[in-house]
């Protein structure tokens, strides 16, 4: 079982540093409503992150709606690596959801056949058989 934070909005140091910026009470307490919706329908187990609710991220940033910015430490699947918003990341998935075909799961395609072949490219001997999943 995850640790539970409490979200009693507490004051906290301003900081201004090139990473973060605290602006506010943690949590901000116009996010109550939001911290308590997502308690009373989701399991304890989904408490094992501070209480801050996120608004909109851009690169290695995520920010909440009242001014506080903190580095992206979640690690967070699919933008560890690129950040958030990445250009060229957006138009790929813009692109691919226009052209209709949003999976194909084990069926053939030509984008997985150029992405199994860049990435065994990649990969070291013997690791040249890629296996993808999908996880949620």
């Amino acid at each position: 079982m995850g640790k539970e934070f409490s979200i009693m909005p507490r004051e906290v140091p301003r900081v201004e540093t090139r990473y973060r910026r605290i602006v506010t009470p943690l949590p901000h307490p116009d996010s109550l409503a939001t911290l308590e919706k997502l308690r009373e329908f989701e399991p304890q187990s989904m408490r094992g992150q501070p209480p801050l609710v996120w608004d909109r991220a851009e690169d290695i940033f995520v920010y909440d709606k009242y001014g506080n910015r903190w580095l992206d430490w979640s690690s967070g699947v699919l933008v560890t690596n690129a950040g958030h918003g990445a250009p060229e990341i957006c138009q790929a998935i813009v692109d691919q959801v226009n052209s209709g075909l949003l999976h194909n799961y084990v069926f053939p395609s030509e984008e997985r056949a150029m992405l199994v072949e860049y990435l065994a490219s990649l990969a070291p001997e013997p690791l040249k058989k890629i296996f993808f999943l999908t996880t949620g």
